[in-house]
C-alpha cells in the first residue's frame, strides 16, 4: 500500500462525485481523508444501494476516508468543523460556488482559522465566468465541451461526459495539483487557492483530438501518420474480426511496428502499402481472419507486434489475464455491503500491493472519534 501521502490530513466536503472522486485520489495515496457530510447524508450514497446508504459508487469513491456530519448552522458542528478545518492541510470544497462563503467561510475566515491550508474548489465550470453559478451535473458539463454525439459529429471532447466521466477526468488533475502545492508549501510555508473545473479537465483529457480540429487549418502536410480524431482510423489502426469470432485490435503506425506485422504474417509484400485504401483494408482484414484471438495474442506478446483484445463486456475486461493482475481491479469486503469489487488506482508504488485500509464509512460512523478534532 503507498504511503506517500503519510501524514497529510484532508478535509472534503462535497456532495456526489467530483469531490468523492478527488478525495478518494489522495487518500490512495496515503492520505488521512475525513468526509464531511450533511446530516441526512450525501446523495451519492443512494445512487442504486447494495445495503441502505451504500450504493457501489459510495463504496468505490468513499474508501480509506473517515466520515463526519456537519451541519454548519449547529454551533457544536460548527466547532467540529473549526477544529477539523484548523489542522487541515487541504480542504477539498466541492459545493456549489459561494456556498460555504454564505455560511461564515468564505477564503479571508478560511486563511484566519488555518494560515497554510490549500483550498481547492473543485466545480463544474470554476468559480468565475459567465457559467459559474449555475449548478452543473455532468451532462451540463459534457454537452459543454462537445461530448455528446447526437444527429451530428461533434468535434469535442473524446472521454464521454456519462456516467461520471467530467468528475473523473477532474479526479487526479485536482490530485495532481494538490501534491504540487503541498510540496510548494513545504519550502515557502505558504498554502494555496486551488480552482478546478471539471469542464476543462475534461477538454483536457482529450487535448489531442481537440488540438488536431482547431488547428486543422495550419495542417500543411496530412501525408504523414493520420490524425486520429475518430479514435481509430485506417487499415493499419483499426478493429478486425478473428477466426473464432472474436475482434482484435491492431495498431501499427509506426513503420518499425508494421515491418515487424508483415514479417510475422508473412506479408512482406504490403510493407510500403501506406496507411490508406480499400485494398490494404482487406487484406489486412483477410489475414486476421486466418487465426485465432489466442493465436494473434500469443504472436504478439513473442514477436512484439501491437495487438490486443476487444473486451464488450464489464464481465469480460474484469477477467482479463492482464488487467486482472494489476492494482486497478480490487476486490474488497465491506462490513455491511459484503463483496464488493472495486476499482483501484491505476499506478503501484514500490511494488506494492494495493490495499483498501478503510472501508467507505457509514453515515456519520466517526462523529465520536472526531468530536473535537482530528485524532
Amino acid at each position: 500500500m503507498t504511503g506517500l501521502l503519510d501524514g497529510v490530513r484532508v478535509v472534503e466536503t462535497a456532495t456526489l462525485l467530483p469531490g468523492a472522486a478527488a478525495g478518494m485520489a489522495l487518500a490512495d495515496l496515503g492520505a488521512d481523508v475525513v468526509k464531511v457530510e450533511p446530516p441526512h447524508g450525501d446523495l451519492i450514497r443512494i445512487l442504486g444501494q447494495i445495503a441502505p446508504g451504500h450504493s457501489p459508487a459510495h463504496l468505490q469513491l468513499n474508501r480509506n476516508k473517515r466520515g463526519v456530519t456537519v451541519d454548519l448552522r449547529d454551533d457544536a458542528d460548527r466547532a467540529r468543523w473549526e477544529a477539523l478545518v484548523a489542522e487541515a492541510d487541504v480542504l477539498i470544497d466541492g459545493n456549489a460556488v459561494g456556498q460555504l462563503a454564505r455560511l461564515g467561510y468564505d477564503g479571508d475566515s478560511l486563511h484566519r482559522l488555518n494560515p497554510r491550508l490549500i483550498r481547492c474548489t473543485l466545480t463544474g465550470f470554476g468559480t468565475a465566468g459567465p457559467y459559474a453559478d449555475v449548478p452543473a451535473h455532468g451532462l451540463l458539463v459534457g454537452a459543454l465541451v462537445g461530448s455528446f454525439p447526437g444527429a451530428r459529429k461533434l468535434e469535442g471532447a473524446a472521454l464521454d461526459g456519462r456516467g461520471g466521466g467530467p468528475a473523473l477526468a477532474a479526479a487526479w488533475p485536482t490530485a495532481a495539483s494538490i501534491c504540487a502545492a503541498l510540496y510548494r508549501r513545504e519550502k515557502s510555508g505558504k498554502g494555496a487557492v486551488i480552482d478546478v473545473s471539471e469542464a476543462d479537465a475534461l477538454l483536457a483529457a482529450s487535448m489531442v483530438p481537440v488540438v488536431y480540429f482547431a488547428n486543422e487549418s495550419r495542417i500543411a502536410d496530412g501525408s504523414t501518420l493520420p490524425a486520429l480524431t475518430d479514435g481509430q482510423h485506417g487499415p493499419r489502426y483499426c478493429i478486425y474480426d478473428v477466426a473464432d469470432g472474436a475482434k482484435i485490435a491492431f495498431a501499427a503506425l509506426e513503420p518499425s511496428l508494421w515491418a515487424r506485422f508483415c514479417a510475422a504474417v508473412g506479408r512482406e509484400d504490403l510493407l510500403d502499402a501506406g496507411y490508406e485504401g480499400d485494398r490494404l483494408a482487406a487484406e489486412v482484414a483477410a489475414v486476421f481472419a486466418e487465426r485465432t484471438s489466442d493465436q494473434w495474442l500469443n504472436m504478439a506478446a513473442t514477436q512484439r507486434i501491437s495487438i490486443g483484445p476487444v473486451h464488450e463486456s464489464i464481465a469480460e475486461v474484469l477477467e482479463d489475464r492482464q488487467l486482472s493482475e494489476r492494482p486497478v481491479v480490487a476486490p474488497m469486503s465491506h462490513p455491511f455491503a459484503g463483496e464488493f469489487v472495486a476499482i483501484g488506482p491505476p499506478f503501484s508504488v514500490d511494488s506494492q500491493e494495493f490495499e483498501i485500509r478503510r472501508h467507505a464509512p457509514a453515515l456519520g460512523e466517526h462523529n465520536g472519534e472526531l468530536s473535537d478534532g482530528w485524532s
